[in-house]
């Protein structure tokens, strides 16, 4: 028995040694005082996976290692270990601690309290250490600490991009283990990607700023959304909620306050011509709103941009002072259709139902609302609305904000019937997404066709 034990023993000497004298070549495993040691560059890796792209269809719960590891001796080599979502992961106490603060302080102390160290025939259980972690967010983590090449712009992006909620995940955990040069790649993509973000998602990367106190990223998200906010003036309440501000913290709404004082002065900032865009489909409601600059001071028609709103393109037409046909004292306002874009997605005729909305920029938000019923848009008549939309005394009354800093927020609200002979949505057009007014419009003469 002892002769057999003897042979064993020799025989897995001599396999370690072989895979040690094979690390030695390919560079992996170093000659060190204390005996070998994990040959690990500050920012090198090795190229095992083909692509710095990180797929987690790659992920394999059996066999979880081979995502991360950079070669699969790697896993001969484990001196510790998590447990995470039922799946046990082979780690190394050399590379986590060259990589996270945190694991290299513990290993440190169990060093210093005499607890038994890392090794390959008792590994080091670190499963407290990834508590509450899914099984993809450590082990994408652990790819880029295994992998830190792989951390590139494009692979972040990848990410990013296609697992929703990852990066945010990974950068969290790095945070928590104090992973100081993955968390700082992620905060320099998440810089770049942001200034490309719309509104609420500048919101979630200021709170992810905030979890993981990246100071430079939050400052550079709340300069982007100060930027956007004021430049839509008395219509910021339409690019993010309360519900959504009040998930950052006291200091972030300071900030952003502060930035959005030192953009926005008395009618300094100009909002775009074209927001809030609803597209709709076919039976339902879609519209936007067109800010008309300089009210005062426009003479004959003003138009709006196009605007796609049911599969069709729209615009309005507005006369501040009227048309020829309004006798002074009013608005006028058509709808129009672009005929040429109907007819090129098979829409030879279009039925719509629509109205016009004129916004009260004040906190009371009483708006006027003319209902235009349904009319039909065809080659001959491409155009549709009043000639008396609105008087001007009404735009013009005190207790209401219509033309406030001289600008006029017109609301169009459209809905595209379904052509006949196919399914659709029978019935009136609903009410457009802003409040009814608060004094009903007076009786106004029928739509008629414009020009």
């Amino acid at each position: 028995m002892a002769l057999v034990a003897t042979a064993a023993l020799l025989h897995s000497y001599h396999r370690c040694s072989q895979r040690l004298q094979t690390a030695k070549k390919r560079g992996l495993w170093l000659d060190a005082p204390g005996g070998p040691t994990l040959a690990l560059a500050p920012e090198a890796s090795i190229e095992l996976h083909g692509t710095p792209l990180l797929n987690l269809d790659d992920l394999d719960r059996r066999h979880p290692q081979r995502f991360y590891l950079p070669d699969s001796s790697f896993e001969q080599l484990a001196d510790c270990y998590a447990l995470v979502g039922g799946v046990r992961l082979p780690l190394h106490a050399q590379v986590l601690a060259a990589r996270a603060a945190v694991l290299r302080q513990m290993f440190v102390a169990q060093a210093e309290d005499g607890q038994p160290s890392c090794s390959y025939q008792e590994p080091v259980a670190l499963t407290a250490a990834f508590a509450g972690c899914g099984l993809r967010e450590v082990a994408a983590f652990l790819r880029f600490v295994y992998s830190p090449d792989h951390a590139t712009p494009a692979s972040l992006r990848h990410v990013h991009k296609y697992a929703d909620g990852l990066l945010d995940a990974v950068a969290g955990l790095a945070h928590r283990l104090d992973a100081g040069g993955l968390l700082s790649k992620i905060e320099t993509y998440l810089q770049g990607a942001c200034t490309k973000a719309s509104v609420p998602e500048l919101i979630a990367t200021v709170q992810l700023a905030e979890r993981c106190h990246l100071a430079a990223l939050s400052d550079t998200c709340l300069s982007l959304l100060a930027r956007k906010l004021a430049a839509s003036g008395p219509f910021w309440r339409e690019q993010v909620s309360e519900a959504q501000l009040s998930e950052c913290n006291s200091e972030s709404l300071a900030a952003l306050a502060c930035k959005m004082a030192a953009q926005v002065h008395a009618g300094a900032f100009e909002p775009p011509p074209v927001h809030g865009v609803q597209l709709g489909h076919k039976g339902t409601a879609g519209g936007f709103t067109w800010v008309i600059t300089s009210f005062s001071k426009q003479q004959g028609r003003v138009t709006s941009p196009w605007v796609e709103v049911g599969g069709v393109q729209w615009r309005l037409k507005v006369w501040p002072k009227g048309d020829d046909a309004a006798g002074g004292g009013h608005l006028s306002a058509y709808l129009e259709c672009n005929y040429a874009h109907a007819q090129a997605v098979g829409m030879p005729s279009i039925e719509a139902f629509y109205d016009f909305t004129f916004l009260d920029q004040s906190e009371d938000g009483l708006h006027y609302t003319v209902d235009c019923g349904k009319d039909l848009f065809t080659a001959t008549t491409q155009n549709w609305g009043k000639t008396r939309m609105v008087s001007l005394e009404e735009l013009a009354r005190p207790d209401r904000q219509y033309l406030d800093h001289d600008r006029l927020a017109v609301r169009i609200a459209i809905r595209v019937m379904p052509p006949a002979g196919t399914a659709g949505t029978a019935g009136v057009l609903p009410p457009p997404a802003v409040p009814p007014p608060a004094v009903p419009p007076p009786a106004a003469a029928p739509a008629v066709a414009g020009v």
